[in-house]
């Protein structure tokens, strides 16, 4: 049976209680940080709503994952294109 770790987190007055493989600890606890500076700021502008903090961080994370994948997309485009460019070069040098 893998291992599994119990971690306690408490947002906007809701607490979780989340069970992770112990390699997934470190990220939930850098996510859990996120999550925390993103209240304090939505706070800060006068944000008072749990819910809508909430939703308001749900949908940045979102963002950010779409943002991220298309950046990640683009870059695996360019190694295609280059290494095709490559293939290309190396095969007409080839070429009699």
């Amino acid at each position: 049976m893998e291992e599994r770790l119990t971690i306690n987190l408490k947002f906007a007055g809701t607490e979780l209680r989340l069970k992770s493989p112990p390699e997934e600890e470190y990220f939930i606890r850098q996510a859990a940080a996120i999550i925390l500076e993103r209240i304090d700021f939505y706070r800060s502008i006068g944000v008072t709503d749990n819910q809508e903090v909430l939703s308001r961080i749900a949908v940045d994370s979102v963002v950010a994952r779409l943002k991220g994948d298309e950046q990640v997309q683009r870059m695996q485009r360019m190694v295609f294109d280059k290494i095709t460019q490559l293939d290309q070069s190396i095969s007409m040098n080839l070429t009699p």
